[in-house]
C-alpha cells in the first residue's frame, strides 16, 4: 500500500516534535545544573525557576503531541529517562565553575537551546496557517515565553560576564 504525502508529512512532524521532546528533558536537567553552577548567588533562584518553566513547557509540548495523534519512539524514551537519570552530571560545565569559561559556554548552551525551541513554535505557528490542528494562541504564549526566557538568560549572562574575563573588580 502507497503512502500518501500526508501520512510522510505526518511522520516527519512526529519525529519533529518528538526530537525536541527528548531535547527537552535535557534542558530543564541543564538549567538545573546551571542552578548549581550559580549557587548561593541571585541568579540561582531564577535558573531553577526557569528549569520550571523549561518543564512546563516540555508538558505542553507533550500534550501537542498527543493531541496530533503522535507518539514517541520506543528508544526515545528510554533515552529520556536515561537523561532525567544522568541530570546530575552537567557535561557543559562538570566541576560547576562560576568564575570560569566553562560557565559562559554553559549559559550559551542555554540560551542556544531556548532559541532553538523558539523556532520550533515559529515554525509550528507557520504551519496553523494551514493546519487546523495547531491552536495559534497556545503557540503565540509559548513564544512569549522562550522570548521571557531568553531575555533572563541574557540578563544573567550580562550580570556575570565580567566576572569571568575581566580581572579584578572590573
Amino acid at each position: 500500500m502507497a503512502r500518501t504525502a500526508r501520512s510522510d508529512a505526518d511522520d516527519n512532524l512526529a519525529a519533529y516534535l518528538n526530537e525536541h521532546l527528548l531535547a527537552s528533558e535535557g534542558g530543564v536537567q541543564a538549567f538545573k545544573a546551571a542552578a548549581r553552577t550559580f549557587e548561593g548567588t541571585p541568579h540561582e533562584p531564577t535558573l531553577l525557576a526557569l528549569a520550571e518553566e523549561i518543564a512546563r513547557d516540555r508538558r505542553d509540548l507533550a500534550s501537542l503531541i498527543q493531541r496530533l495523534g503522535f507518539r514517541p519512539k520506543g528508544w526515545k524514551r528510554l533515552l529520556t529517562v536515561a537523561l532525567r537519570a544522568g541530570g546530575s552530571v552537567n557535561p557543559v560545565n562538570l566541576l560547576r565553575l562560576r568564575h570560569s569559561s566553562m560557565a559562559q559556554f554553559e549559559l550559551d548552551f542555554l540560551t542556544g537551546a531556548v532559541r532553538a525551541k523558539r523556532s520550533m513554535w515559529d515554525a509550528l505557528l507557520e504551519l496553523a496557517e494551514d493546519d487546523r490542528r495547531f491552536e495559534v494562541r497556545m503557540l503565540r504564549a509559548l513564544q512569549l515565553r522562550a522570548d521571557q526566557q531568553i531575555a533572563e538568560l541574557v540578563r544573567i549572562n550580562q550580570e556575570t560576564v565580567r566576572e569571568r574575563f575581566l580581572p579584578g573588580d572590573a
